[in-house]
């Protein structure tokens, strides 16, 4: 029949030609109805219209729709309109009769996965077939029925999905989201399954998209944008006051600052929210594929409007009511932004400079450039400086284990660690002669045994490398600077190299048949490192870009190079600049927003436009950055948190009380006495101190022997002792025909 046929004839006679589309909706009105179960001579007169063309209209209607789901099937979705008896009695049915079925087809294979939403009167349940989609819809369809004739559901009907692929950034922002949306689905039936979680159903999902939007790589006023546009989608309601949304953002605020890291306190094994954790995990995957989708260019769309769709998705399946959602999304963007919605519908964004601006002082830009010096900040583990006694005990197992080692390398491995950490140690302790004349003597054992190559020369060099380490320490940057730039020239090219005034010829350096390749590497590693952080540490921040960019294989990134860069740029007066460079970085971890957050503020208190909003989201992002429970990194923690207490002291108006006191507790959990030495030292940190705090990082300090000036005697033989061993061992195997060795060289400071 043709398509025509649609509309009954009588009718179409009837009608002029401007009711057409009326008649069609009357009779698609009317075929719904017998599709739905209505007997039809029932909806023909409920409608005046024949029998026998409504019968004809629905049975094309049918297989229109037949042939449409089947299309649908096999692109991977099957939608299901469910409506349930009492809508608010719907997730007690879904948990009940609806989760059972679900499972049960997903663990036998009949679907691969499944999500749904809702929308009055229904639920909207998609799910994507196994192997066999006929046995799918005939399965699912035999069991609503079920609970239709029992009375647990209302009714059913297929339906056909239309995704919303643009909205979501195109087919690689679709494919997340859904992947998103079935784990979410499951989350949410298991909570209504289980009775909850110890956790308000606001506050849960306030965690989750935070967790979210972290991943994502958002910063915090980025997080902000995100709830500004769900704001837009949600308007406040006009009952609600200001107020209110205003003493929500404050708790809120807290919950959104939360560490939500899988091992951390909410999240960990045995913390409260345990069992959301894989829940969690699923938002913190999302964000993470999302965010380097936008950084590759891959998503269509821009990466905060998919956030806050994601987010409106969440809180729907999450079954927050339309007020709900209303309050938490302008209460959220208030905690962040600061600016309470005055009006019920949308709000504007804040007009440039609006922000309260720091009165800077002379002053407080001296500290702020003096802060800058310890950058470049990467973070990388080190090794903590434990007790005295201990340090000891361990160069002395170095030294008795150094010669058992069948393998040449191996043992000249364990007798480097013997002089490097001697070394190391006098050093610490206040020795530098005594530094200065073991890597010497060290390096004299190694020369000795040129010409070398591969692992070995890279050894042979590491003495050197650390008297140019130890020429930093005594405050010259830029001699230590030479050295390392003088080992890497005659290294390369031969030549002489004067280190710590005695001048070592290089043309015997490297064996003729030897590998140089590993040997590049380390000192393309060594001059991007230590090269480049000499010269930051002497406030050459041009020429400390030049030469980072020559050894830094990663500009994207915030390493070295793009660090001293934005450090110079905002130093000369090019501020745009810098920021643009900050911006267009490469960013995934929380501790590389943080290093961001603390560029930024610079920039913005060398232009003068420093912000009490900026301040304060560099607090929060540093604040975020923290690994407490990384004795490895603590150091690094603690000078990225200093240095962000050094660039906002200026602003009185913030509190940075929080911050001071969780550096203190982390230098006093890692046990590490260089850590105690920087808290010490700060004297913002120190004053907020108490006197039991002042009193333990003092006694890791005393017990390290750190800046004492000596070692007791005792110790002394035993770490002199230990070399002599150690250098017996390493003349013996240096003087094997092809040794092999490898290198840890001593701290930088």
């Amino acid at each position: 029949m043709s398509a025509d046929r649609l509309a009954p004839q009588a009718s179409t006679q009837a009608a002029g030609a401007t009711d057409e589309s009326a008649v069609v909706r009357t009779t698609e009105r009317a075929v719904l109805t017998v599709l739905t179960g209505t007997p039809l001579a029932e909806a023909a007169r409920a409608e005046t219209l024949d029998s026998a063309d409504l019968a004809e209209a629905a049975e094309v209607y049918r297989r229109a729709g037949q042939h449409a789901l089947e299309q649908q099937i096999a692109s991977g979705w099957w939608q299901l309109y469910i409506q349930f008896t009492d809508w608010h009695d719907a997730e007690r049915a879904v948990a009940d009769h609806l989760a059972p079925l679900l499972h049960s087809a997903e663990d036998e294979g009949v679907i691969t996965a499944w999500w749904f939403m809702r929308k009055h009167p229904c639920w909207r349940l998609r799910l994507q077939p196994g192997s066999a989609g006929r046995t799918m819809r005939h399965r699912f369809g035999t069991a609503l029925d079920d609970l239709t004739a029992n009375g647990q559901i209302t009714g059913w009907r297929p339906g056909i999905y239309e995704a919303e692929t643009m909205a979501f950034g195109g087919q690689v922002g679709m494919d997340l989201a859904h992947e998103l949306f079935c784990a979410d689905s499951r989350a949410v039936v298991n909570l209504l399954r289980d009775g909850g979680i110890g956790l308000g159903r606001r506050e849960l999902s306030l965690l989750l998209c935070t967790t979210l939007m972290r991943a994502a790589g958002l910063e915090w006023y980025e997080q902000g944008d995100v709830w500004h546009r769900v704001a837009q989608e949600r308007h406040l309601p006009a009952d609600v006051p200001v107020s209110k949304v205003t003493a929500m953002a404050g708790d809120l605020k807290q919950l959104m600052l939360a560490d939500v890291s899988p091992d951390g306190p909410l999240l960990g094994t045995n913390g409260p929210l345990a069992s959301a954790a894989e829940w969690a995990d699923a938002f913190r995957q999302a964000g993470r594929t999302l965010g380097s989708a936008a950084r590759r260019g891959t998503l269509r769309r821009g990466l905060r409007e998919v956030v806050s769709y994601l987010v409106i998705f969440h809180w729907n399946r999450l079954g927050l009511p339309a007020r709900t959602q209303s309050i938490l999304a302008w209460a959220a963007r208030s905690a962040i932004l600061d600016t309470p919605a005055a009006t019920a519908g949308p709000a504007a964004s804040p007009p440039a400079g609006s922000a309260q601006q720091v009165t800077l002082t002379a002053a407080a830009e001296a500290a702020a450039d003096l802060a800058m010096r310890r950058f470049p900040l990467v973070l990388q583990g080190r090794r903590r400086c434990a007790d005295l006694e201990a340090r000891v005990r361990e160069v002395r197992q170095f030294a008795d284990t150094c010669q058992n080692p069948a393998e040449p390398e191996d043992r000249i491995d364990r007798a480097c660690s013997v002089w490097n950490l001697a070394a190391l140690i006098a050093a610490d302790c206040g020795l530098p002669d005594l530094a200065v004349e073991l890597c010497e003597r060290q390096f004299q054992i190694f020369h000795a045994a040129w010409p070398v190559s591969g692992r070995t020369a890279i050894a042979s060099l590491q003495p050197l490398v650390n008297l140019a380490r130890l020429t930093s320490r005594a405050g010259d940057p830029e001699g230590a600077y030479r050295a390392l730039h003088a080992i890497d020239q005659a290294a390369r090219h031969g030549g002489n190299a004067t280190i710590h005034g005695t001048s070592i010829p290089f043309d015997e350096f490297i064996a003729t048949d030897g590998d140089r390749s590993e040997l590049d590497r380390w000192l393309q590693v060594l001059l991007r490192e230590d090269g480049t952080r000499a010269l930051a540490a002497a406030g050459k921040w041009t020429e400390a870009t030049e030469h980072a960019e020559q050894h830094d294989e990663a500009e994207e990134m915030l390493r070295e190079s793009r660090q001293t860069r934005v450090i110079a740029y905002a130093s000369n007066g090019r501020v745009d600049d810098a920021l643009r460079l900050i911006d267009s970085s490469v960013m995934t971890e929380p501790h590389e927003y943080a290093l961001a957050a603390c560029l930024r503020s610079y920039a913005h208190l060398k232009d003068g436009r420093l912000s009490v909003d900026d301040v304060a989201a560099t607090l929060a992002a540093v604040r975020l950055a923290r690994k407490p429970t990384d004795r490895s990194t603590t150091l690094f923690c603690i000078r990225l948190g200093l240095t962000a207490l050094d660039l906002c002291m200026a602003a009185q108006q913030v509190e940075t009380d929080p911050l001071c006191a969780e550096l203190i507790e982390d230098a006093e959990r890692s046990t590490d006495a260089y850590a105690a030495r920087e808290l010490l030292n700060h004297a913002t940190c120190r004053t907020r101190m108490t006197a039991g705090q002042a009193g333990t990082l003092q006694g890791l300090m005393d017990r390290a022997g750190l800046d004492a000036g000596s070692i007791p005697k005792s110790l002394l033989g035993v770490l002199m002792a230990s070399v002599e061993t150690a250098g017996t061992v390493l003349a013996q195997t240096l003087s094997a025909p092809t040794p092999s060795s490898a290198a840890s060289g001593f701290s930088r400071s």
